[in-house]
C-alpha cells in the first residue's frame, strides 16, 4: 500500500469516526433534552398540586394555557383562576387543611405535547364545625388519578387539559365472579391488606358490607364508593356453615 492509499484511508476512517461521534452526541443530546422535558412538564403539575394544596392561586395563570379546560363528570369545562379561587374558597373559610402526597408520576413527552400522569393521595383535616360538616368527620382520605395534557410554549409547558378520577377505597381481595348462588366468594386475600388484617380467608363467602346484603358481585362493585379510606366497615361472610362478622379498615388503593 502506498503512502496516498494509506493517507487516504486513515482520513476516511477518521472521519467515519466523528461522523459517529457527531452522531452519538446528538443522540445524547436529544435523550437529555427529552428527559428534561419531562421532568420540567411533571413540575408544572406538581406546582399546579401545590397551589390547590395552599389555597394559592396567584401562579396559575403562569401554569395554565388561557384555555385551560378540566373534565368532570365526562365532560370538559372551561376553568381559570378565578373558577379555582371560587371552588376551593368554601374549604379555606372552612379552614381545611390538604395535605397532598403525589407519587408514581409519569411523563411522555411528543414533541411540544407532553402528557402526565399522577397517583395523588390526599388527606383533608378540619379543626372547625363549618370544616368537620364539609368533610363529615375530622378527617377525609381520597386517592385520586390525574392525568395532565401540557404543551410547550415559548414560556415553558402549560397545562391545557387536566382530568381527575378519584379510586375507590379497597377491601384488598379479589372475587370470583363464577358463582352463581348466593352470596360472593373470595377468591384471593391480599397479603397484608384490609381483609387479611380482619382474619378473611380465600374461600369466604360474603354476604353482607357495610350493612348490605350481597348477593351478586354487582351488589359490591356498586358499594365501591360508599365508604372512604380509613373508614371501619362491618363485613359479614359465610365459612362453611359458621357466620362471621368483622370490622374492616378501608385502605387506599394501591
Amino acid at each position: 500500500m502506498n503512502q496516498v492509499s494509506a493517507a487516504l484511508l486513515l482520513a476516511l476512517a477518521w472521519s467515519a469516526g466523528a461522523g459517529e461521534s457527531a452522531a452519538q452526541s446528538s443522540s445524547a443530546t436529544r435523550t437529555l433534552s427529552l428527559e428534561d422535558d419531562k421532568k420540567a412538564a411533571i413540575a408544572v403539575v406538581l406546582a399546579h398540586e401545590q397551589e390547590c394544596q395552599s389555597y394559592d392561586f396567584e401562579k396559575f395563570d403562569s401554569l395554565h394555557t388561557p384555555d385551560f379546560r378540566g373534565i368532570e363528570e365526562s365532560y370538559p369545562k372551561r376553568r381559570n383562576k378565578g373558577y379555582y379561587v371560587e371552588d376551593y374558597k368554601p374549604l379555606k373559610d372552612a379552614g381545611i387543611r390538604i395535605d397532598y402526597h403525589p407519587q408514581d408520576a409519569v411523563a411522555q413527552v411528543r414533541g411540544d405535547v407532553a402528557w402526565v400522569t399522577i397517583t395523588l393521595h390526599s388527606v383533608w383535616t378540619a379543626d372547625t364545625p363549618a370544616g368537620r360538616v364539609i368533610l363529615n368527620g375530622n378527617e377525609w382520605r381520597a386517592t385520586f388519578v390525574e392525568s395532565w395534557v401540557l404543551v410547550k410554549t415559548p414560556d415553558g409547558w402549560k397545562i391545557a387539559l387536566g382530568h381527575s378520577g378519584q379510586l375507590p377505597p379497597t377491601l384488598g381481595l379479589e372475587v370470583d365472579y363464577k358463582r352463581e348462588h348466593r352470596g360472593v366468594k373470595i377468591a384471593k386475600v391480599s397479603k397484608s391488606g384490609p381483609a387479611d388484617k380482619a382474619g378473611f380467608e380465600s374461600g369466604d363467602v360474603l354476604i353482607a358490607y357495610g350493612g348490605q346484603k350481597i348477593d351478586i358481585p354487582d351488589d359490591l362493585y356498586r358499594l365501591r364508593y360508599a365508604h372512604d379510606e380509613g373508614e371501619n366497615v362491618t363485613v359479614t361472610v359465610m365459612r362453611g356453615q359458621e357466620k362471621i362478622t368483622k370490622e374492616v379498615t378501608l385502605e387506599a388503593m394501591r
